[in-house]
């Protein structure tokens, strides 16, 4: 079954991973991605851009899109990155992002990837 782990940030946790501890933390987070790839239970991942270089489209009127600068909404934290895994439940999915080191920080979403016909995958 397919998850999305989505990762949230804040400044403060950014600048965590940036600063002394980060490298300590990225160590963590590298060698969670190796065990990962290695079970095969890896399907992707990605870091985002900070919020700043967001746009957001809303297009009522497909011929006219309003097309606006920022993030959707105003929030201490934003999506800051995923990773999709296939792992045989969800309790595994929740155990990976337990593992995650940014969670001692800022939360992580586990949500199943529904399939074409809606059923999960």
């Amino acid at each position: 079954m397919k998850y999305l782990l989505m990762i949230y940030d804040n400044a403060d946790s950014r600048e965590l991973f940036a600063g002394e501890q980060g490298a300590g933390l990225m160590a963590e987070m590298d060698a969670l991605f190796a065990e990962l790839k290695e079970s095969g239970e890896l399907v992707g991942s990605d870091a985002l851009a900070d919020p700043s270089s967001t746009t957001v489209v809303r297009a009522p009127d497909p011929a006219a899109p309003v097309v606006t600068d920022g993030p959707l909404a105003e929030a201490k934290e934003h999506f800051g990155g995923y990773l999709v895994v296939d792992v045989a439940s969800q309790d595994r999915a929740v155990e990976i992002a337990a593992r995650f080191p940014s969670t001692r920080f800022t939360p992580m979403e586990v949500r199943p990837i529904l399939g074409d016909a809606g059923e999960e995958m």
